[in-house]
């Protein structure tokens, strides 16, 4: 007769396995088979965009090679599949879909950003209260509900099509890299295309310097840019957190 630990062995082994024991209980089978569609349907609310790029059929099938590798390690499934864009990165389909990982990591972002905590938002009416010395030594920071990434493959774009409300027809996007911001703001969670300043300026706030600081280490990496569009679209997209005082300064 096996002791609590070793049945707790059996049972996670069971479960997992790529074929069920032909002598386990039925009740059992239904609950394997029950936990196994519980990550299968968090994996597809997760990267609902990579379920369409694959098809269902095939989605399924990677998603249950996942399932098995990489079982739930906690009940609640909201944020399952953390692992999901590298592995398929590794997978066949990956490979021959060279922008999939890229449009799973978006995706995984956005799942972060609907989750992550809140935080004062640095609105354009607090900007506006602002001296420009007062802006230049802002200490803000990039707000925990918001993400920056850069990818190898027009990922934004693909992802965006996909996702739009009208109809979607087939297209051809540029191929180059591009750049996201995720953010979290009243209308729920949008994903922001972005140019090489605007995400200069957001890695130098996430890596600890003053809006200052980043706005000068992006005039010198893009002595080109127009800073001004940089700053807006940081602005527009509460992409940023302070802190509030009890007078209501910001720091």
């Amino acid at each position: 007769m096996l002791d609590g630990r070793e049945f707790q062995q059996w049972f996670a082994q069971a479960i997992m396995a790529r074929r069920a024991p032909a002598d386990i209980p039925a009740a059992f089978a239904v609950y394997r088979n029950s936990w196994l569609q519980g990550l299968l349907d968090a994996l597809g609310s997760n990267y609902p965009t990579v379920a369409m790029l694959l098809g269902d059929e095939l989605f399924e099938k990677i998603a249950l090679e996942f399932a098995r590798d990489h079982p739930a390690t906690t009940p609640a499934l909201a944020l399952y599949g953390e692992k999901f864009p590298e592995f398929l990165a590794l997978h066949e389909a990956g490979r021959e879909i060279p922008y999939l990982r890229d449009v799973a990591q978006l995706e995984r972002l956005w799942t972060e950003c609907f989750f992550a905590p809140d935080a004062p938002v640095l609105e354009e009416q607090d900007y506006a209260r602002l001296t420009p010395s007062q802006l230049v030594s802002l200490e803000a920071r990039v707000h925990p509900a918001a993400r920056i990434a850069r990818f190898e493959t027009p990922a934004v774009t693909i992802w965006q099509a996909h996702r739009a409300d009208e109809a979607f027809e087939e297209f051809e996007p540029e191929w180059k890299a591009e750049r996201a911001l995720v953010t979290r703001g009243g209308g729920g969670v949008a994903v922001t295309l972005i140019d090489g300043p605007t995400f200069h300026m957001l890695t130098a706030i996430r890596n600890g310097r003053s809006l200052g600081a980043a706005i000068g280490a992006t005039a010198e990496a893009h002595p080109e840019a127009d800073l001004s569009k940089a700053l807006a679209t940081v602005i527009s997209t509460a992409a940023l957190a302070v802190r509030r005082l009890e007078d209501d300064r910001i720091w």
